[in-house]
């Protein structure tokens, strides 16, 4: 086995054993609320994008880092031209939180965009979620600096938003990813296939070093676990 041959089986095997879920949640309901598509942002230029829209594009992205890692990846960000969405998460949320706890899963990512005007990368969690959530939000904030500041919620079950996660179970990390504002126009630069693939893959890497901490002893050069950010390709 050559050099290159052996880094890309070692990348491969990073995240053997991880179950994810990865839910584009505005997208797949039954009626009446078939059409539902999050949020609508307008640009500068014009230009509409719908929050399933961009949420789907950076989850797409966020599949294919985790996969190329070696996590197994229950998902619905599909369709169009790409693979189908998995009928375990087509439905309301409480079948799929439930459907993917059955597939064993020990994260569930809710993928959302913000709105209402804000300018932070947020992220927001039940269960054992925390750390997973602080993972995700800061190294959003390490990769794209113009989101601002992190905010990690923690949500309590019945709780607006928590309806997303809330029958994840108390073993499964939970997170909603609510990674930046689509009307907020500082943060519309992430409105772009580029930057919306850029952006799944910094999730992957945060995943991915949540992952290895969480199975290896805890000790001082745990610090090397945590990756360098993510080159800018947007």
């Amino acid at each position: 086995m050559g050099h290159a041959e052996r880094r890309n089986h070692e990348h491969r095997a990073l995240l053997l054993g991880l179950r994810v879920a990865v839910d584009v949640q505005h997208l797949w309901k039954p009626p009446p609320h078939h059409l539902d598509r999050g949020s609508r942002y307008t640009l500068g230029n014009g230009i509409h994008w719908n929050e399933a829209d961009a949420a789907l594009l950076y989850a797409a992205a966020l599949v294919s880092g985790l996969r190329r890692r070696g996590a197994r990846v229950l998902t619905n960000a599909g369709g169009g031209n790409g693979p189908a969405p998995d009928p375990k998460l087509i439905g309301y949320y409480t079948g799929r939180n439930l459907a993917a706890v059955l597939w064993g899963v020990h994260a569930y990512l809710a993928c959302h965009v913000n709105s209402a005007g804000g300018a932070y990368a947020l992220t927001e969690h039940l269960g054992p979620g925390e750390q997973l959530a602080e993972r995700i939000v800061n190294r959003l904030v390490l990769d794209f600096p113009a989101l601002g500041r992190s905010e990690v919620r923690t949500l309590r079950a019945g709780e607006r938003g928590a309806i997303c996660i809330d029958h994840c179970g108390a073993s499964v990390a939970a997170v909603i990813l609510e990674p930046f504002f689509g009307d907020t126009p500082i943060h519309q630069a992430m409105l772009s296939a580029p930057r919306l693939a850029r952006l799944g893959e910094s999730i992957a890497v945060a995943v991915s070093d949540w992952w290895l901490t969480k199975r290896a002893p805890r000790m001082p050069q745990d610090e090397t676990l945590t990756s360098p950010p993510t080159p800018d390709l947007g």
